[in-house]
């Protein structure tokens, strides 16, 4: 699912081509729907990647940074799709109160990780850069981020099952 999120987010960068200037193409559906997608996949990789790292703050954090990035999203549908211009104040908290959450998610995380699990505190980190940087490089910022998030969950499954194996049947 993390490296889907970066995959996504790089895709989409480099097919939309988004620019500081309001684009006609960018209220076309097929931009709208590719937007909303790759925030949705954001919106699902949160929650998962707070479970996968553990804790009570860190878990509530992603679960506030997921909701609010889905919230962003679906926004995004009523402004861009619909034209409906109220739906941009949902699409702007949403965006905050995702930086709200991301911001102290990182410090929890680099607070209270053991050893090299401090390093999972640039995936919030990375997201945030990534988005605020999306126009000039958010593409490959959030594909180098939650690919690097995806190799950590990798190698911890597989060390995971390596000390099953190891464990003998009682």
């Amino acid at each position: 699912m993390f490296a889907l999120t970066g995959v996504a987010f790089f895709v989409y960068w480099v097919v939309a081509n988004p620019s500081f200037e309001g684009a006609a193409g960018q209220t076309e559906w097929p931009h709208v729907l590719g937007f909303s997608a790759v925030l949705l996949s954001l919106a699902l990789a949160l929650p998962v990647f707070g479970r996968m790292v553990g804790g009570r703050w860190v878990t509530r954090l992603s679960l506030v940074a997921g909701a609010a990035v889905a919230t962003s999203s679906i926004a995004n549908i009523f402004e861009d799709g619909l034209n409906i211009e109220e739906a941009f104040l949902f699409f702007i908290l949403g965006a905050l109160f995702m930086l709200a959450a991301l911001i102290p998610l990182s410090a929890v995380i680099a607070w209270t990780g053991r050893g090299r699990h401090r390093l999972l505190a640039l995936v919030p980190l990375g997201t945030v850069a990534g988005l605020i940087l999306f126009v000039v490089a958010g593409g490959v910022i959030m594909l180098v981020t939650w690919g690097a998030g995806a190799a950590f969950a990798l190698a911890l499954s597989t060390r995971t099952n390596d000390m099953r194996a190891r464990t003998p049947a009682p």
